[in-house]
């Protein structure tokens, strides 16, 4: 009895390269998912640190301008709203608050005739990634600014 030999690839041989390759690919799909996720994420904190920067310096402005009103220097504590992503008529929007706490004067042994203020400031958005879960991202900024006598 003469045995034939064929060249080439078995069927068993065809079924584990195609496994092996449908692992890769599940893979590469999992780290495409993951990497635009992060992506959407740090595009969204960055978007909440540029409006809460914004923010501060328009309270920075008025504090050196010296014309705050004892309702503007008590803090703002119910928050103002802003969008991250989207606006008020699309359907997939993103709105951050934006916080700021009582306006405190700070006392140093400095001689001058200039008045600081102690401004601490923040924005809280809920994170979009976890929607079974509220989570409530924050990001704060603290500085003391000066008010200019007139």
């Amino acid at each position: 009895m003469k045995r034939r030999f064929q060249s080439g690839f078995s069927f068993i041989d065809v079924m584990i390269g195609v496994v092996i390759v449908s692992i890769a690919a599940y893979g590469m799909v999992l780290g495409a998912t993951h990497a635009r996720g992060a992506l959407r994420a740090l595009y969204i904190k960055e978007r909440a640190v540029d409006e809460l920067i914004s923010y501060v310096e328009h309270l920075k402005g008025r504090i050196a301008d010296g014309n705050m009103t004892l309702s503007e220097k008590s803090g703002d504590y119910i928050g103002e709203t802003v969008m991250l992503f989207g606006d008020d008529h699309s359907d997939i929007k993103i709105p951050a608050k934006i916080y700021y706490e009582h306006i405190t004067p700070v006392y140093t042994d400095s001689v001058s005739y200039i008045d600081r203020y102690l401004l601490h400031a923040w924005i809280e958005w809920e994170d979009f990634s976890t929607p079974k879960n509220k989570f409530i991202k924050r990001e704060d900024i603290e500085m003391v600014m000066l008010e200019f006598p007139q």
